[in-house]
């Protein structure tokens, strides 16, 4: 005869099902997050508060494309391990807000992890907010507003978003080959380029190196150079430098693309030299600004009712660009990193929004792409000398850039903790 109280295997019983039901929501999540908004060291602590709110203990590795989720109850030596790897973000912020939100949900207990797990599913099935025609136009606008950041002719920032049509279109065609994935860019980026050469000697005038940058702007991998040294800071080193090198690479693919591409054309379709057609007012620029977040903001599947907050955050990313330009060419770039960072992580938790919704649409302002395309240029006709220059001013960007992303974190972050007291 058993001693066995039936309660107790009832109990047992239900602790199996509950840590059961809470690894595959967790894992699920960490996946889902990691998908739509990158790995950072946020999604590190969001993923392991959720872990202590179920009961559960837990350690997590993860860096961009693979993680490893170990997760126990009482026993450590019961652990359950999961391991995930994934083909790259496929940046959605509507659905991480979603995410965001059935966290809160089941922190607050009103969504058990088993249910929790059907809402996961549900965002990942549901349709895109944005369709292609509006991802087109996404394109266009980025393409066009980039130029006229820029100050180029009129011509050229047209040349620029019709381009960026057509990069966007040589995009849908390449996913349909898988072969070419890792290449993707430098294809894009060659074949607008080859098309700009041509136009070039259709148009006089029209600076085909130009308008390739437009084309292409919304590949500069603006943010993975803003994150991977926020992330060394914060002592996720691998994960850091391995989005530190990701866009590092897909910099020399546009790069090489774009220097392949203009060279063929020119080779077979020599430029006539003439005059340079007058620079876009810029004045101009305050009025494109906007275009260029909420084109971004498409792409980057920002909800339409957080567009005023990405346009807000523009408009003063380049106030401070303007001012900080005045004392040198390098202010400018710090200061609106500041400007950016700062407002970024305010708005989030007081609008309830990725942090990412508003870093991923603003910060295509701050990257250099056209200066430092051009130095690669120069070294490919031969001026060494130029090129140098040239590569060591957006050097000295991008380091501004990051320093000031990194001053504007720490005092938003400061802000948010005065708050809270």
């Amino acid at each position: 005869m058993s001693d066995t109280d039936p309660s107790d295997e009832m109990n047992s019983f239900d602790n199996t099902h509950h840590f059961d039901d809470s690894v595959r929501f967790i894992t699920a999540l960490t996946h889902a997050t990691e998908q739509y908004g990158g790995h950072s060291h946020d999604t590190d602590k969001t993923i392991h508060h959720i872990i202590t709110v179920l009961g559960l203990k837990g350690e997590i590795l993860a860096v961009p494309g693979t993680m490893i989720i170990a997760l126990w109850q009482d026993d450590m030596h019961h652990q359950t391990i999961h391991i995930a790897t994934t083909r790259g973000t496929n940046y959605d912020m509507a659905r991480l807000g979603k995410l965001r939100d059935l966290i809160e949900e089941v922190e607050a207990g009103r969504i058990s992890p088993a249910d929790g797990l059907i809402r996961i599913r549900e965002i990942e099935h549901a349709p895109s907010i944005y369709g292609n025609y509006l991802k087109a136009l996404a394109y266009f606008l980025a393409g066009m507003s980039f130029g006229v950041l820029l100050g180029i002719s009129w011509l050229d920032v047209l040349i620029g978003g019709i381009l960026g049509i057509i990069a966007f279109g040589i995009e849908l065609l390449s996913m349909r080959f898988s072969r070419v994935e890792y290449a993707r860019e430098l294809l894009i980026a060659a074949l607008v380029a080859f098309l700009a050469g041509i136009m070039g000697v259709l148009l006089p005038g029209l600076h085909p190196l130009t308008v390739t940058v437009c084309a292409l702007s919304i590949y500069i991998p603006g943010f993975g150079l803003t994150i991977a040294p926020r992330e060394i800071l914060l002592g996720d080193t691998l994960s850091g430098i391995i989005y530190f090198m990701n866009a590092l690479f897909v910099a020399l693919k546009l790069l090489l693309g774009a220097v392949l591409g203009l060279g063929i054309a020119q080779h077979f379709f020599p430029v006539a030299v003439t005059e340079p057609l007058p620079g876009i007012n810029p004045v101009f620029a305050w009025v494109f600004i906007p275009l260029l977040v909420v084109g971004m903001g498409i792409l980057y599947g920002v909800l339409p009712k957080n567009f005023w907050l990405i346009i807000v955050c523009g408009v003063l990313v380049w106030a401070g660009v303007q001012a900080g330009n005045t004392l040198g060419f390098w202010q400018g770039t710090f200061l609106g990193a500041i400007i950016l960072a700062f407002y970024a992580r305010i708005a989030a938790p007081m609008f309830k929004i990725p942090l990412s919704t508003v870093l991923l649409p603003v910060v295509l302002m701050l990257v250099p792409g056209l200066a430092f395309i051009q130095s690669l240029y120069m070294f490919n006709t031969g001026e060494v000398i130029a090129g140098v220059g040239a590569v060591s001013h957006e050097f000295v960007l991008i380091f501004a850039i990051i320093c000031g992303i990194f001053v504007g974190d720490i005092l938003g972050s400061l802000k948010g903790i005065k708050r809270k007291g």
